[in-house]
């Protein structure tokens, strides 16, 4: 299930949209929800409580009191991975987009054509990125979403599960740490998911919450600094970079 928030305070248009997503759902046999939002206040308060989140926000650009570039940086700041697709008869906006990591930019009016290619190359990078991190714990098996883990790190024996930030304050971390091989974790993941980048003996990293890259540290998004080994920069350059192409094919 792919959850989609649609935020424009343009009612015929949301509208028009949802028919979009729906029928092209339809025809592709790709299951989807959508919640409609008609100001950047409200979408925010919904992707912040719930508990599933969403994979994908169409956002209009100008609204009233929180535009949606606001809205975004909200979400951002947040550490909310969702992908955001920007609507707006305004080019002149697209330099502001940057910060906030847009997956694309659509001109109103809205041209169908556009739109489904738009749609399906999202839904290709959900597919990509989605998918559970399984582990056991105390004798239980755990399910983790590959979208809501930041990074794995290693100390010793024990392996370290960080999420982002308002699953972080939810779950009780000692139940996010077991005992493993991050060479193992490493080669498990990228079997399933190869959105995470090894950085470090001790850490693997999610793509989706780097914020910056240096030639010898990467910044997450919620600020921590992680050093880079140096026998493994070369790779991470490349790797980061080909992420970063297939950020915007």
């Amino acid at each position: 299930m792919i959850h989609i928030a649609i935020c424009d305070d343009d009612r015929p248009l949301t509208g028009m949209v949802e028919q979009l997503l729906l029928k092209i759902a339809s025809e592709q046999g790709i299951d989807i929800s959508c919640e409609v939002f008609f100001d950047g206040a409200s979408l925010l308060k919904a992707a912040t409580e719930q508990q599933t989140g969403f994979d994908l926000i169409y956002l209009d650009i100008e609204m009233g009191d929180m535009n949606g570039i606001h809205t975004a940086m909200a979400l951002r700041e947040k550490e909310l991975p969702a992908l955001i697709v920007y609507m707006s008869g305004h080019e002149e906006y697209l330099k502001e987009l940057f910060c906030t990591e847009p997956f694309r930019f659509l001109s109103k009016p809205i041209d169908e054509t556009t739109f489904c290619s738009v749609f399906l190359a999202a839904c290709e990078r959900i597919r990509k990125r989605a998918g559970y991190f399984t582990f056991f714990y105390k004798k239980a098996c755990h399910r983790i979403p590959f979208d809501r883990i930041t990074c794995f790190e290693s100390n010793g024996r024990i392996i370290s599960i960080h999420l982002s930030g308002k699953d972080e304050i939810r779950t009780d971390s000692l139940q996010n740490q077991f005992y493993g091989k991050l060479n193992d974790i490493e080669k498990q993941i990228m079997a399933l998911n190869e959105r995470f980048l090894r950085v470090h003996q001790s850490f693997l990293v999610n793509f989706d919450y780097i914020k910056m890259l240096t030639s010898t540290e990467i910044e997450m998004l919620d600020g921590r600094k992680i050093q880079i080994s140096e026998d493994r920069r070369k790779n991470v350059k490349a790797r980061f970079s080909a992420l970063l192409d297939e950020k915007g094919e």
